[in-house]
């Protein structure tokens, strides 16, 4: 009838014949798959992650794509070849660009190291190992199983088997091919960027770093490795671009161990690192065989964990933007007493609570419009958002210059300067996060 529980249970213990009175509970049981070496101690990072009381809400989809950019992947392994994605406008092997989109036979992705459209993982199994922390297949009896039992992998090759000559012309290539995908509808949801250092990034790069931004803007969250310096990459970021690009679609990841502590190897920064996930002895598949299983470290490892999370939270719930992807990511780990300084978050991941806990970011100013006089000025609008939902503050023109950071997170105020404009009336949009702040100048 509607009453409390405490009010109920003191209503009904004192009944004759009553012995005791309690909740009527509900229990259920825990989505866990079949295959084999879920057990291993080597898969200790799903349940880490809370995987298996994840998996009670959504296994994933394979409306959901995830562009895994690294050495390729053995898409006939037995463990990912039915989460292998395939073109549906190309015909394989018949030599013609059958979806017009520039590439000729990518059925499943490309090769951007040797140009061509086999991304096959030649190149010692580092992209079938991410890519089975992702979304080996389960529940199929087979190996092991990822973050998704269901997803589509589209495999981007940037290396030859030396694993340490892709360069950024092959990146800024490969971003373009993803975003331009994502367009023609594909939904492609994040990508998976296992890499960092020179010969990848030596340093800061502008093209490297506008590739990115663009996939952003196109709905794609981009998850990079930290990198394997054990350095602080607040104080010395050169050995971790792009990682520490300060791009509002970009989580960067550290590794962290079956004791969660900080790997041995993992680079960390309490500013430029966003949390940890974990990364050392991890097994997945790799390319020796198609049924071949191995154990790797590395941020590497731990970076598909989150990637994997991205793409089943976008499974369940497919509405959700960029900034909300990313964070309903951070906003959910698990804090720990061993991450408190190192890592944004100061936790690991926990995909259980980011898919029952989820922010929903927005960027709202007092007023939608201001009316600044003719002898300009500096100007500010506060601007109200979650804890992490990070955003570009843009201005498409020259008479509107936004004197704060270009990059915000979480409320924050934007200040801007508007030149002298004694003559005509004009007006333009300041871009805060996707919403139009309208600026109008006039002598009226």
């Amino acid at each position: 009838d509607g009453l409390a529980i405490d009010k109920a249970i003191s209503r009904y213990q004192n009944l004759d014949g009553v012995e005791y009175a309690q909740p009527n509970y509900y229990y259920h049981t825990l989505n866990t798959p079949n295959n084999p070496q879920f057990v291993n101690a080597g898969m200790y990072g799903l349940q880490k992650i809370s995987a298996p009381l994840a998996w009670d809400l959504t296994t994933g989809s394979s409306s959901v794509v995830v562009a895994d950019i690294d050495t390729g992947m053995l898409y006939t392994h037995e463990d990912l070849a039915a989460n292998a994605w395939t073109n549906p406008g190309e015909i394989p092997n018949n030599g013609v660009d059958d979806d017009n989109n520039g590439f000729i036979d990518d059925v499943y992705g490309w090769d951007f190291f040797y140009n061509d459209p086999d991304p096959i993982d030649d190149a010692g199994g580092h992209g079938t190992h991410t890519a089975g922390t992702i979304g080996a297949v389960g529940n199929n009896a087979l190996g092991v199983v990822g973050v998704n039992w269901t997803v589509k992998i589209m495999p981007i090759k940037i290396y030859s088997p030396l694993g340490t000559d892709s360069t950024s012309a092959m990146l800024v290539n490969a971003y373009a091919y993803i975003r331009m995908m994502k367009l023609r509808g594909v939904n492609i949801r994040a990508t998976n960027n296992s890499y960092s250092n020179c010969g990848e990034a030596c340093g800061y790069d502008q093209a490297t770093k506008d590739g990115i931004d663009a996939m952003g803007d196109a709905g794609i969250v981009s998850v990079f490795a930290a990198g394997n310096d054990n350095n602080n990459n607040d104080v010395n970021p050169g050995p971790s671009y792009p990682s520490v690009y300060t791009s509002p679609s970009i989580i960067a990841v550290a590794a962290s161990t079956s004791t969660d502590s900080k790997a041995s190897f993992s680079s960390y920064g309490a500013t430029t690192v966003d949390l940890a996930a974990p990364g050392s002895g991890v097994l997945s598949t790799v390319n020796s065989s198609n049924s071949s299983y191995g154990t790797k470290s590395g941020t590497s490892m731990a970076t598909p964990h989150v990637t994997g999370a991205v793409a089943l939270l976008s499974a369940y719930n497919p509405n959700l933007s960029v900034a909300s992807l990313k964070a309903t990511i951070l906003n959910n780990v698990d804090v720990l007493a061993n991450w408190n300084g190192l890592v944004k978050t100061g936790g690991r991941l926990n995909i259980n609570q980011a898919l029952r806990n989820q922010t929903v970011c927005s960027f709202d100013t007092p007023t939608s419009s201001f009316l600044a006089p003719t002898k300009g000025g500096v100007f500010t609008v506060s601007v109200t958002a979650a804890t992490n939902c990070d955003y570009f503050v843009k201005s498409p023109v020259h008479w509107i210059k936004i004197m704060s950071s270009d990059t915000m997170s979480g409320s924050g105020t934007v200040t801007f300067r508007v030149t002298t404009n004694p003559t005509i009336t004009r007006s333009a949009n300041i871009n805060i996060g996707g919403q139009n702040y309208t600026v109008t100048q006039s002598r009226n």
